[in-house]
């Protein structure tokens, strides 16, 4: 269904870039990148041809909003693949985004990469905003 999707890696652990390029690849799709760091993944999120990004939220002790700014301008979808734990840092603006937890389950990242590309917006703080509404209806 996504075949041939353009997807940006940015994340600054070498080994795991190329993990989720290989991952990415295997699922038919086309890694772009990886980017290493926030400078680079915002040359790709400005300029490369691109359907999709999962982003490393940390990286080298920056954030990488500023390529999700840059990749919403460009109504491109991104997600989150992180071991940052820390969600509550994530600004209002991305929290419908999809977040896969490191080290990531390849039929999880698979679903996301696929809801992702389909313009489902299910983040964990969506979700946990949506518990907590649903508890207080209940109470």
């Amino acid at each position: 269904m996504f075949e041939g999707s353009k997807i940006l890696v940015v994340e600054d652990n070498y080994l795991l870039a190329e993990v989720v390029c290989e991952f990415v690849l295997d699922c038919g799709m086309e890694p772009i990148g990886p980017a290493s760091g926030v400078e680079t993944g915002l040359v790709y999120a400005r300029q490369a041809p691109l359907d999709g990004a999962l982003l490393d939220i940390n990286l080298d002790d920056r954030f990488c909003f500023p390529i999700c700014a840059m990749l919403a301008q460009r109504s491109i979808p991104f997600a989150f693949l992180t071991g940052y734990s820390h969600l509550s840092l994530i600004p209002q603006a991305y929290r419908h985004v999809p977040l896969v937890a490191k080290p990531f389950d390849p039929d999880e990242l698979k679903g996301v990469i696929h809801n992702m590309l389909d313009g489902r917006r299910d983040g964990p703080l969506v979700r946990a905003a949506s518990s907590i509404a649903r508890l207080a209806a209940v109470s």
